[in-house]
């Protein structure tokens, strides 16, 4: 299987047996850790995109254009 990707998806980080250790360690419980990355996830869905943001202001700017282009 070749992976497209570098980042763990929730549930792989949730089996991972490294991260397993020290959340055993720190004493976190799996529900919990499972709880934060899932609202991380849907507040990194929520912000808006740089990229596409930029772009819309050069499209409605022409002035904000690179001079140097």
């Amino acid at each position: 299987m070749t992976k497209t990707r570098d980042d763990l998806t929730i549930s792989e980080a949730l089996r991972d047996p490294l991260i397993a250790m020290v959340m055993r360690a720190d004493g976190v419980k799996l529900e919990d850790f499972k709880q934060l990355l899932e609202t991380a996830a849907v507040k990194r869905a929520q912000r808006p995109n740089p990229v596409k943001k930029f772009m819309n202001i050069i499209q409605s700017n022409p002035a904000a254009t690179c001079s140097f282009c």
